[in-house]
C-alpha cells in the first residue's frame, strides 16, 4: 500500500482520474461536478453466488456495508477485497481533506433469496405516532406468502418482473426518531430533504450479462417524503418519495431513458408513488378490498391517449438500503420543469400549482380566471378573456376523463396540477394527479360535484355558458364514441396493459404489505385479512375489465344527457 503524505494528495487525485479515464470500466453514473470517481470492481445488480469487490489500493479509502456514510467514524478502512455473500449496500469514499471532496460511490448487491427472508433486524420497531401511540413498523416478507404453494415458486420471478429502484440513504437520515424523514413523515420542506443515491436496475443486470449496456443508471440526489394524507403513519406505513436532482448533490439533472414512452430524458425531479386510496393499506376495509394500484396510472395514461401531455409512469420494485419496500409507481411530477419540456421555455417562465399550493410563479392569473368564470354564464362577452387564461378544449378533455372515472377525491386543495406560461402569456392546462379514487362504482355520478377554487368549480361555472357547452359536447362525442379514448374497448385495453405489468409483481407486494392491517396495525374498519393476488387483486381487475369498462361509457353518456351536456349527431 502507498504511504500517505498530505502534500501528495493532488498527485493521488490525478492518479485516480487517470484510472477512471483510461482503465476503469465505463459507467452510466453521473458523478458530482469536479469529483473523482472511485473504481469499484463489481457494479450493482442481482446475484446468486458470493463474490469479492476490489477497490484501488489507496490510503484514506473507507467503506461501509450497511448504508451508513463512508465518511463516518464507523467506516472501515479498505485493506483487502470485500467479500459479498448476501444483500449488501456498499458505500465507498476517501476520508481525506481535499476540496472539493472526492466523489463517494454506492453500489447495491441484491440476493433475491435473502430478500424473501428479510427481517429488518436492528431497525426501529415503530414509525412515528398516532395520538401519542407508536405506529408499528414492519420489514419482513410474510411467510404465509413466501411459503404458500401458489406463490413460493413465483416470488423471485415476481421480483424480477419489473425494474428495481435502489434508494440508498444513511439509516440515520431515514429512520432516526428525531432526524429521519421516514420516522417523521409529516414534516415537509427543504429542512426535511436528505442526501441519497438512486439506482435504476433492470432485472437483466446480472454479472453474467454482457458488459455493454449493462451499467445501471445511477445518480446522487436529494430525497423527501411525498404526498398528503398518506404521510400520516397511521394512514399508511408505506410512504411515497420525491427525488430531487440538484447540483449540490451531483449532476443537477438525471439524464436517463427511464420511461418506455417518448418524451423527456432529463429530469429535475421524480416521484415514487406508494399508493394510498384503493390499496391494501388504506384505513377502509372497502377500499382495501378494491386495492389494485392501477387507477392513477390508468388516468394519466388516458389523458395522454386523449392527445395531451401527461405525466408518464411505470411500475418498479423499491429497495431502501437493500430492504425490499414493495411495488411503487415511478412517475414524472407535472410541475414547471415538466410543462416547460412540453411547451418550451424554462421552468422560470411558468406559473404552476398543485391544488391550492402555488409551487412555481404566482397565482395572479389563476385568481383572474376564477373570477371570470363566476360571470361566464351571464356575460358571454367575457368568454374570450377566459379563453386567454384557460385552454378550453384541453380543460374539457381533462374534466371529461374525471367524469368518466367518477373521481371522488379532487377538491380545491390537492390531487391535480395546473400550469400556464407567463412569457409569452399562455392559458392554464390541467394535469391528472393522484387519481386513485376513480373507477369504483359503475353508476357513480360526479357531474354535479363542486368545490371552491378547483377544476370542478371552473366546470360548474363554465357549463352554463353556451360557447363552452359546445366545446364540451364536441369533445365528449370525440372521446366517447367511435374509436375515442374513452370507448369501452380502448379504455379497457389501456387498463389490461397495466394490469399485465403487475400481475406477477403484485405477489411481492402481497408478501411485503398484504398482512400489515391484519398482523401489525389493524386500523379503523375491518375486515382485517391477508391480501393476495388471487383472492383480492385479480377479482378487482376482473370486475373492472368485465363490468366497469364495458358499461361505463354508456352510463356517462346518459349522465351527460341528463345534465344537458350531450348533443346527438
Amino acid at each position: 500500500m502507498l504511504r500517505f503524505f498530505p502534500h501528495r494528495w493532488p498527485i493521488l487525485a490525478l492518479a485516480c482520474a487517470f484510472w477512471i479515464t483510461h482503465l476503469a470500466p465505463a459507467s452510466s453514473a453521473q458523478p458530482g461536478s469536479g469529483s473523482v470517481q472511485i473504481p469499484v470492481s463489481v457494479d450493482s445488480g442481482f446475484f446468486t453466488q458470493p463474490f469479492q469487490v476490489t477497490l484501488p489500493a489507496q490510503p484514506q479509502l473507507h467503506y461501509t456495508t450497511n448504508g451508513t456514510s463512508p465518511l463516518g467514524a464507523n467506516a472501515i478502512p479498505y485493506t483487502s477485497p470485500i467479500p459479498i455473500h448476501s444483500t449488501t449496500v456498499l458505500r465507498v469514499a476517501f476520508q481525506g481533506t481535499s476540496s472539493p471532496p472526492l466523489h463517494h460511490e454506492s453500489r447495491t448487491y441484491l440476493f433475491l433469496s435473502d430478500v424473501l427472508r428479510q427481517t429488518g433486524a436492528g431497525f426501529p420497531t415503530t414509525w412515528g405516532t398516532n395520538d401519542g401511540k407508536a405506529v408499528p413498523a414492519d420489514y419482513a416478507m410474510d411467510p404465509e406468502i413466501v411459503d404458500h404453494p401458489a406463490y413460493r415458486d413465483r416470488l423471485i420471478p415476481a421480483l424480477e418482473s419489473l425494474p428495481s429502484i435502489s434508494l440508498v440513504v444513511d439509516p440515520h437520515d431515514l429512520l432516526d426518531p428525531e432526524h429521519g424523514i421516514y420516522a417523521n413523515p409529516r414534516e415537509t420542506g427543504s429542512d426535511w430533504e436528505r442526501p441519497a443515491t438512486v439506482e435504476f436496475l433492470e432485472p437483466t443486470q446480472r454479472p453474467s450479462s454482457p458488459a455493454a449496456d449493462n451499467s445501471p443508471l445511477r445518480i446522487d440526489c436529494g430525497v423527501r417524503i411525498q404526498g398528503g394524507w398518506n404521510r400520516r403513519p397511521e394512514e399508511s406505513p408505506k410512504h411515497a418519495f420525491r427525488i430531487l436532482f440538484r447540483k449540490k448533490y451531483g449532476a443537477g439533472k438525471w439524464k436517463a431513458p427511464l420511461f418506455q414512452e417518448t418524451g423527456a430524458r432529463e429530469f429535475d425531479e421524480l416521484i415514487l408513488r406508494a399508493g394510498c386510496n384503493n390499496t391494501w393499506l388504506h384505513w377502509s376495509g372497502e377500499e382495501r378490498h378494491r386495492g389494485d394500484y392501477l387507477r392513477d396510472q390508468w388516468m394519466r395514461d388516458s389523458l395522454a391517449a386523449m392527445d395531451h401531455p401527461s405525466a408518464r409512469g411505470r411500475f418498479v420494485h423499491l429497495y431502501l438500503n437493500g430492504l425490499y419496500w414493495g411495488v411503487y409507481n415511478l412517475a414524472e411530477r407535472p410541475s414547471a420543469p415538466f410543462v416547460a419540456a412540453h411547451f418550451g421555455g424554462s421552468p422560470d417562465d411558468y406559473d404552476a400549482r398543485n391544488g391550492s399550493n402555488v409551487i412555481e410563479g404566482d397565482d395572479v392569473v389563476w385568481r383572474e380566471l376564477m373570477a371570470l368564470a363566476e360571470t361566464a354564464a351571464t356575460h358571454s362577452e367575457l368568454y374570450p378573456e377566459i379563453a386567454r387564461r384557460l385552454d378550453l378544449r384541453a380543460f374539457a378533455d381533462f374534466f371529461l376523463l374525471n367524469l368518466y372515472g367518477a373521481n371522488g377525491d379532487w377538491d380545491g386543495s390537492s390531487n391535480w396540477y395546473a400550469a400556464r406560461r407567463r412569457s409569452p402569456p399562455g392559458p392554464y392546462r390541467f394535469f391528472v394527479w393522484d387519481g386513485e379514487r376513480t373507477l369504483e362504482g359503475l353508476n357513480d355520478n360526479v357531474v354535479g360535484y363542486d368545490a371552491d377554487d378547483s377544476p370542478p368549480r371552473l366546470f360548474q361555472r363554465l357549463r352554463k355558458n353556451p360557447l363552452f357547452q359546445k366545446v364540451f359536447r364536441d369533445r365528449a362525442r370525440l372521446h366517447l364514441t367511435g374509436k375515442g379514448a374513452l370507448t369501452p374497448a380502448r379504455a379497457a385495453a389501456r387498463f389490461q396493459q397495466r394490469a399485465a405489468e403487475l400481475d406477477l409483481a403484485i405477489i411481492a407486494e402481497s408478501a411485503r404489505w398484504g398482512d400489515y392491517r391484519r398482523d401489525a396495525h389493524p386500523y379503523k374498519t375491518g375486515p382485517y385479512t391477508l391480501y393476495t393476488r388471487d383472492d383480492q387483486w385479480r377479482p378487482e381487475v376482473d370486475r373492472l375489465l368485465n363490468t366497469y369498462f364495458p358499461g361505463r361509457t354508456e352510463v356517462l353518456i346518459e349522465q351527460l344527457k341528463s345534465a344537458g351536456l350531450w348533443a346527438n349527431p
